[in-house]
């Protein structure tokens, strides 16, 4: 018999290719031979090929040169600290073994030279030249944790900070470990998950500095390869502090579970986090020095402020990019709806009619339409739970109501990315919100705010817009005032709107003036609410007369009169 691996002619009774060495017991798809075996028969040749008579054959072509094997250079320039694979062409994946070895001396890194990314710190939303992080908000298990951190230092041991997802655990036990206040300054490992760890405290022997040995997310350090029981008996022997993270579920899956992790936990120190703040807590965060900051206390609802500064960027960056033709654009378009009503002051949940009639006024729903995204598949991806917690659409808490996630609100003002709310907004925002019983006073705030330059260039379109959201909230003396600057430069909305409000308490003569240059301009209640003052100025005057003795008073007062009451 022959081996399929490389020819070689075997006794019938060889388990191995005593060429190749290839396992005869396993099957392996049988490879093409160059050419017939001594044994087998020689194979078939065609005859020639005659050409006609006439018929020429070509000359034949000069036999190519043989090809030659690249030159070998098997040699590895400069120092190697590992394995190094030397081939001329690998197909497919490739899985070396080594041998486990010692953390490098120059990965633990001195705790000083570090910033809490490097611990796993999820970055915050920023814009223009904000840092990657906020300032840190103490907690009020700060205490605790750095009385574990402190004793570690100096006795070795397991602290493992727990919590609920997006609770702040790494940010928690990062700012603790950057905290120790230890002399001399202790130097920290963290291995990436699923390391192996067996040897790591061989290099530490009789070392006399603090050592932190930082896992977070512990449950990918756990096994006989990580962190074992044995392994942490050694490392607390030489004084290594193994400061950990990890989720409640995990937690209580490994610890209460039995097996050698729960033998781990056992020894371990626990700090609980929670996801809610307190009320202490949450002063603190007001007292913060950063926009950020100041968002979540205001933006975040009933999320937690670590939830809120964490899911921020991934919100923010995925409503984003839904705007592509080829993603979500009336999706992004329905949450754009409820962010802009959110930067206008609307407060209350708001109902899924209202947003679907406002998200097809923006200038991107036209191409949009061309997309095939039906309102339904729309609405379905912007109210879509992301990492367990929250859609980009809030659920109010009344059926068919939503709010945006309060980041995105957030973002939306500090980016200035989607610009100033657009104008149409605001009417659409002072009419609807008052036929729907909504508190106008937040809006007329905002609108203030964001129009205050406007309003200092004398943007006449700005004074009509304030007058009637000052109208619809109930403030007639505001929206008189604002009425006035437009209507006193002969804006014809300015003047109806003032003409009425001023007929409306009795000021006939000064409402006229006004109520005549709307009608002019074509404002078909003008006709009416003109009308009705001059017949009612007419009968009031033609009284007098009339009272006075003038008989064509008394006639012309008869002629306004109804008939049936003459």
């Amino acid at each position: 018999m022959y081996c399929p691996m490389c020819e070689a002619r075997l006794e019938d009774d060889d388990r191995y290719c005593t060429d190749c060495g290839h396992d005869m017991s396993v099957p392996v798809p049988a490879a093409v031979p160059a050419g017939p075996r001594p044994d087998r028969e020689r194979p078939v040749v065609p005859p020639p090929v005659v050409p006609p008579r006439g018929y020429e054959l070509p000359p034949p072509a000069p036999p190519s040169a043989a090809p030659t094997d690249p030159p070998l250079r098997n040699s590895v320039a400069g120092a190697s600290a590992g394995s190094v694979i030397q081939a001329g062409t690998i197909a497919g994946d490739v899985t070396v073994h080594t041998a486990p070895g010692l953390a490098p001396a120059g990965t633990w890194l001195p705790i000083g030279k570090l910033r809490r990314l490097w611990f796993g710190v999820r970055p915050t939303s920023r814009f223009g030249d904000e840092e990657s992080l906020t300032p840190y908000v103490r907690r009020d298990c700060d205490d605790q944790l750095h009385a574990l951190v402190a004793r570690g230092l100096r006795e070795g041991g397991l602290v493992v900070v727990t919590g609920g997802p997006l609770s702040g655990k790494t940010m928690t036990a990062a700012w603790a470990a950057l905290n120790t206040g230890a002399d001399p300054e202790p130097r920290v490992h963290a291995p990436h998950p699923g390391a192996d760890l067996r040897d790591i405290a061989t290099g530490l022997r009789d070392r006399t500095d603090h050592h932190i040995l930082w896992l977070d997310e512990l449950e990918n350090h756990l096994g006989p390869q990580g962190l074992t029981a044995a392994l942490l008996a050694r490392l607390t022997q030489e004084r290594v502090l193994v400061l950990a993270t990890m989720g409640d579920k995990a937690y209580d899956e490994h610890r209460f579970g039995g097996g050698p992790a729960a033998r781990v936990l056992s020894g371990a120190h626990t700090v609980e986090l929670s996801r809610g703040w307190s009320a202490a807590e949450q002063a603190r965060l007001v007292q913060a020095d950063d926009p950020r900051l100041t968002d979540a206390a205001k933006w975040r609802g009933s999320r937690g402020v670590t939830e809120y500064l964490a899911l921020g960027p991934e919100l923010w960056d995925e409503w984003r990019r839904a705007r592509r033709p080829q993603a979500h654009p009336r999706g992004h378009l329905l949450v754009r709806a409820a962010v802009d009503l959110a930067r206008c002051g609307i407060e209350e949940d708001i109902p899924l009619t209202w947003l679907a009639g406002l998200h097809e006024y923006y200038g991107e729903y036209e191409a949009s339409k061309g997309v095939h995204e039906p309102f339904q598949q729309a609405l379905e991806w912007a109210t879509r739970l992301r990492y367990e917690a929250t859609g980009l659409l809030v659920p109010g808490a009344q059926a068919d109501t939503y709010r945006a996630y309060g980041s995105l609100v957030a973002d939306a003002v500090r980016s200035g990315e989607f610009g100033a709310v657009p104008d149409w907004l605001w009417y659409s925002v002072a009419i609807g919100a008052g036929e729907r019983g909504f508190d106008l006073a937040p809006v007329f705030t905002a609108c203030r705010a964001a129009t205050e330059s406007r309003v200092a260039a004398g943007d006449i379109v700005v004074h009509v817009m304030l007058g009637l959201v000052a109208e619809h909230a109930g403030d007639v003396t505001e929206a008189e005032g604002w009425y006035r600057k437009a209507a006193d430069r002969d804006d014809p909305v300015a003047c109806n709107r003032l003409g009425d409000i001023l007929a409306g308490r009795g000021a006939a003569v000064e409402a006229i003036g006004y109520l005549e240059k709307a009608a002019e301009a074509g404002y078909r209640d003008a006709y009416v609410t003109l009308g009705k003052l001059h017949r009612d100025r007419a009968q009031h005057w033609l009284t007098k007369g009339a009272e006075a003795g003038d008989p064509q008073a008394a006639f012309h007062l008869a002629e306004l009169e109804p008939p049936g009451q003459r």
